[in-house]
């Protein structure tokens, strides 16, 4: 699947380096009262088999929306969701998943050591 986008349809974010990486959304869902996102990045390693980067949509201290490493039970039950759903048909809207992030042209900063 290719994704083409503008420029300001990426989400980019950094890491506790000043790395930055540039991802498309490719959904949004929750699951147990928690919200994700799937993103994908904008360099895929293997062209073959696109790549895709799940995380947690949580909240700071500041009130904004950081994402965070899902855990692999999370993981493993959003990949459950998933397989369900394409099984029945039944999948999100794309405006579903524009509304399920604020703003999502902002830079969001990847916390790795939250737990």
């Amino acid at each position: 699947m290719s994704h083409n986008h503008n420029e300001e349809e990426w989400i980019v974010l950094v890491d506790e380096d000043g790395q930055e990486y540039r991802y498309s959304l490719e959904r949004a869902l929750e699951v147990e009262d928690k919200k994700y996102v799937i993103l994908i990045p904008e360099t895929q390693e293997n062209e073959a088999e696109e790549e895709a980067h799940v995380f947690r949509v949580e909240t700071d201290e500041n009130d904004e929306e950081i994402l965070v490493d899902v855990e692999d039970e999370e993981l493993e039950k959003i990949q459950e969701l998933l397989e369900e759903e394409s099984l029945d048909g039944d999948f999100l809207d794309d405006d579903e998943d524009e509304d399920f992030l604020d703003d999502e042209d902002e830079d969001f900063e990847k916390d790795e050591d939250r737990e």
